[in-house]
C-alpha cells in the first residue's frame, strides 16, 4: 500500500515535470517569436523611414501641385484615422515582402503603414473664431511585424497640425482700431484741402481701399466688373470692414470728386472733377406742420399791387463737404455768405478728415463698406424752401426765372432765433415770390433748425444707404433713403460667415479673442529675433517661413521687418505667421510675389507700429495696444489692428488695401492654410 502511494506520487511528478518542460519550451519559443517579430518590426522601420519621409515632405511641400494628403487635410470637419499609404505612392512595402520571404519563406511577415490617427478640430468655438479646416493629430508611421504566432507593431509619431497663417476674424477688416478717438472725437479733422479735394497744406489722407481695384498688387480686378457689383445692396458684405473704437470719432469729409474726395456719396461722379451735386427732397413727414399745406402770403410785388397768392412748399437741400480755400477765397470758404452760423464754424472749422474710409471718388474705387461703431460724417448742408406758386401767371413769373429762385434758409443759433427773420431770395430779386417770415412757416426754433442750412452729423453708414440710390438710379432722391440697407452697429454681434454658409464667428469681437486664438496656433518656439532671421532668411535673401513662430524677445528689442542688413521689399516665400511677445514693431518693406503667399505679424504689448519708408507692404499686423505712429507714406496690402492713429500734421497718409483672397466669406481663403509636421519623434510599440 505504501508502495502503491510512493508509485501514484513518484507519477504524478514526473507527469507534472515532462509538463512544465513542456511549458517552460513554449514560453521560450514563444519568446523567441517575439524577439524576431521585433526584429522585423525594426528592420520595417529602419530600412523604409527614409523612403517614407521623403514621400511625406514631397506631398507636403508648400509648392506641391496637386497634393492629395493636403487636399485631405484641409478639408472641412474632422477626418477619421485613414491610412494614406496609397497617396505617397506605396513602394516600400514590395521591397520589405522579400526581406520577409528571406527571413523565414512562410512565417514572417512585415508590412509598414503611413496613418493620419486622432485628428481633432484645434479652433471650434465660434465666440472666438470656428474653423472647420484648423486641425491637429498625428501622423504615425507603423511597421506591423508577424514572425509565426508573434505580432509586433513599432510606431514613429509626430505631431502635425492644420493653421491658418491669417489673423481669424480681423481677416474680413481693412482697419481695426481699438480705440481711434483716444485724443478726441475730430482728432482727425486736419487736412486743409480746397474744392477740388487737393490737399492745400498739413498731414496727408490715410485711404482705404475695402475691395479690390484694377491698381491691387496680387488681386487686381476687372474695373467693369468693380462697376457692375456696385449695383448689389448687399456689396458690403463681400468687402473689407473697418472698426475705430467704441467712442463717438467724427470725420468732416473731403470736398470734391477726385481721388482725395470723399463727397462723392453725393455727388454725380460720372467725370471726375466734374462736381454735380444731388439735390435730396425731404419728405413731407419731416417737415413742419405749416409747411404740409400751401398758405395765402403777400407777394413781393406788393409795391405795385397789393395780393396775397396761395403758394405750396417743399424742401430740399445739398449735402457738401469741407474745403478751406476755393478758386474764390483764400481761407474758410465753406463760409462765404454767411449760410451757415459762426457757432458750427467754431465748432468744425473747414478742415476735413486724414481717414478715408470709403476709398477715393473716382468711379468704380467707391468702396462702400459696413463701419463699425459710432463713427459720424459731418456734412454742410445748404438747405432751401422749395417755393411753387399755385396761381398760373404767378408760376409763370417764376418758371421764367433764370437762374431759377433759391430761397437759402440761414443757420441760427436758438438765442438768435425768433418768428421775424425773414427768409428770401438769395439774389434779393422780386418776381411773385412771398414775403415770408420765420414764424409763417414754423412754430418754434425746433421746426426751424430741421430745415434750415447747419453742419450736421450723420451716422456713417447713412452715407452708405444715399450712395446705394445712385447705383439704383433713383432719380427724385430723399434723404434719408427710402431703403435703409445699413444701420449703426456697436460691433456687439458681428457674424462673420463663409459662401458655403459655415459661421466663422459670432458675438462681440474684442482684440484679447484674436491674439488668444492666435497664440494658440504657434508651431515653433525662438528667443531672440536674430536667430529668427539666421533661421528662415534663405540664401536668396528670402523669409521663407512656412509656419507659425513666435518670438519670445525678453530683451524687447523693436522687430525691424526686415533688418538694415536687408534690401526691401524682402520677398516672402511661402508666408507664415510671427508672434512677438514682447518689443515694438517698424515696417520697412515686405513683399509677396505668388497670390498663395501671406504674411501676418502679431504683437500683443507693442505700443508703436511705423512705417519708415514708403516701400510696399504686403503684410496682416495685429498690434491691438499700439498706436501708428506717423513716418513716411504707409502702403499696406492686407489687414491693420491698431489701437490708435496717431494724428499729426507730419502724419504721410497713404493706402491700405483690402486683399479680397484673405476674406473668410470668399473660396480662396482656403490658400493660406499651413501644414506643420513637427521635428521631434515619438516611439510607440505594441
Amino acid at each position: 500500500m505504501f508502495a502503491l502511494i510512493i508509485g501514484t506520487v513518484m507519477l504524478i511528478l514526473a507527469v507534472s515535470l515532462f509538463s512544465f518542460v513542456g511549458h517552460q519550451h513554449t514560453g521560450i519559443q514563444n519568446i523567441v517569436n517575439g524577439e524576431v517579430a521585433h526584429f522585423l518590426a525594426e528592420a520595417g522601420i529602419n530600412s523604409c523611414i527614409g523612403t517614407v519621409r521623403e514621400a511625406i515632405s514631397r506631398e507636403l511641400d508648400q509648392s506641391a501641385q496637386n497634393s492629395a494628403i493636403r487636399e485631405l487635410l484641409f478639408k472641412p470637419g474632422t477626418p477619421a484615422d485613414v491610412c494614406i499609404n496609397n497617396l505617397l505612392g506605396d513602394s516600400w512595402n514590395a521591397e520589405l515582402e522579400k526581406f520577409a520571404r528571406e527571413v523565414d519563406e512562410k512565417d514572417a511577415e512585415i508590412r509598414v503603414e503611413v496613418w493620419l490617427r486622432n485628428m481633432k478640430l484645434s479652433e471650434t468655438n465660434t465666440g472666438s473664431w470656428s474653423d472647420p479646416i484648423s486641425k491637429e493629430g498625428w501622423l504615425a508611421i507603423e511597421s506591423v511585424a508577424h514572425y509565426k504566432n508573434s505580432q509586433r507593431t513599432l510606431a514613429v509619431r509626430r505631431n502635425i497640425r492644420v493653421s491658418s497663417i491669417l489673423p481669424g476674424p480681423m481677416s474680413k477688416f481693412t482697419l481695426f482700431a481699438g480705440n481711434a478717438s483716444r485724443n478726441g472725437e475730430a482728432v482727425f479733422n486736419l487736412i486743409r484741402n480746397d474744392y477740388r479735394g487737393t490737399v492745400t497744406d498739413g498731414p496727408k489722407p490715410l485711404i482705404c481701399y475695402n475691395h479690390a481695384t484694377s491698381e491691387t498688387p496680387l488681386s487686381s480686378a476687372n474695373f467693369g466688373d468693380i462697376l457692375e457689383e456696385e449695383k448689389d445692396p448687399q456689396i458690403w458684405k463681400k468687402r473689407g470692414w473697418i472698426y475705430l473704437g467704441p467712442k463717438k470719432v467724427r470725420l468732416n469729409l473731403c470736398s470734391g470728386a477726385g481721388k482725395l474726395g470723399e463727397i462723392f456719396h453725393f455727388y454725380d461722379v460720372s467725370n471726375t472733377f466734374q462736381f454735380n451735386p444731388v439735390k435730396f427732397a425731404t419728405g413731407q413727414e419731416f417737415l413742419p406742420q405749416k409747411l404740409r399745406s400751401a398758405i395765402q402770403i403777400p407777394w413781393d410785388l406788393s409795391s405795385s399791387a397789393v395780393r396775397n397768392v396761395s403758394y405750396s412748399f417743399g424742401h430740399s437741400f445739398i449735402l457738401d463737404g469741407f474745403h478751406d480755400r476755393s478758386n474764390r477765397k483764400e481761407s474758410e470758404a465753406m463760409y462765404e455768405g454767411n449760410v451757415l452760423s459762426a457757432g458750427e464754424k467754431a465748432q468744425y472749422s473747414s478742415k476735413s478728415s486724414i481717414l478715408h474710409l470709403y476709398g477715393d471718388a473716382r468711379k468704380g474705387f467707391q468702396s462702400r463698406t459696413k463701419v463699425f461703431g459710432p463713427v459720424v460724417a459731418a456734412f454742410p448742408r445748404f438747405a432751401s424752401l422749395e417755393i411753387t406758386p399755385e396761381e398760373p401767371d404767378v408760376k409763370a413769373m417764376f418758371d421764367n426765372l433764370k437762374p431759377p429762385p433759391l430761397y437759402l434758409i440761414h443757420s441760427k443759433s436758438e438765442n438768435s432765433y425768433d418768428n421775424s427773420i425773414e427768409i428770401k431770395d438769395v439774389l434779393n430779386r422780386k418776381f411773385g415770390g412771398p414775403l415770408l417770415k420765420s414764424g409763417m412757416i414754423c412754430e418754434n426754433y425746433a421746426d426751424y433748425r430741421s430745415i434750415m442750412s447747419r453742419i450736421t452729423e450723420l451716422p456713417y453708414v447713412s452715407s452708405y444707404n444715399s450712395m446705394q440710390e445712385v447705383y439704383s438710379s433713383v432719380i427724385n432722391r430723399t434723404f434719408p433713403p427710402v431703403k435703409e440697407i445699413l444701420k449703426p452697429d456697436n460691433l456687439s454681434e458681428v457674424t462673420v460667415e463663409s459662401s458655403e454658409g459655415h459661421l466663422f464667428f459670432k458675438g462681440s469681437l474684442t482684440s484679447d479673442k484674436v491674439c488668444g486664438t492666435l497664440a494658440a496656433r504657434v508651431h515653433n518656439n525662438i528667443d531672440e529675433i536674430s536667430e529668427f532671421w539666421e533661421k528662415f532668411v534663405n540664401e536668396d535673401g528670402e523669409l521663407e517661413l512656412n509656419q507659425i513662430v513666435r518670438i519670445r524677445n525678453k530683451k524687447k528689442l523693436d522687430f525691424m521687418v526686415p533688418p538694415p542688413e536687408y534690401s526691401i521689399p524682402m520677398q516672402i516665400k511661402g508666408g507664415g505667421m510671427v508672434i512677438l511677445e514682447n518689443g515694438n514693431l517698424m515696417i520697412r518693406g515686405i513683399k509677396c510675389s505668388n497670390e498663395k503667399e501671406a504674411l501676418t505679424i502679431v504683437a500683443p504689448s507693442a505700443r508703436t507700429v511705423s512705417f519708415p519708408t514708403a516701400t510696399e507692404n504686403h503684410l496682416n499686423l495685429v498690434a491691438p495696444e499700439a498706436e501708428l505712429s506717423y513716418g513716411s507714406r504707409i502702403n499696406l496690402l492686407g489687414t491693420l489692428c491698431i489701437g490708435s492713429i496717431f494724428a499729426d500734421h507730419r502724419f504721410q497718409g497713404g493706402a491700405i488695401r483690402f486683399r479680397t483672397d484673405q476674406d473668410p466669406a470668399n473660396p480662396g481663403y482656403q490658400k493660406f492654410y499651413k501644414v506643420y509636421l513637427d521635428e521631434v519623434d515619438s516611439y510607440w510599440h505594441e
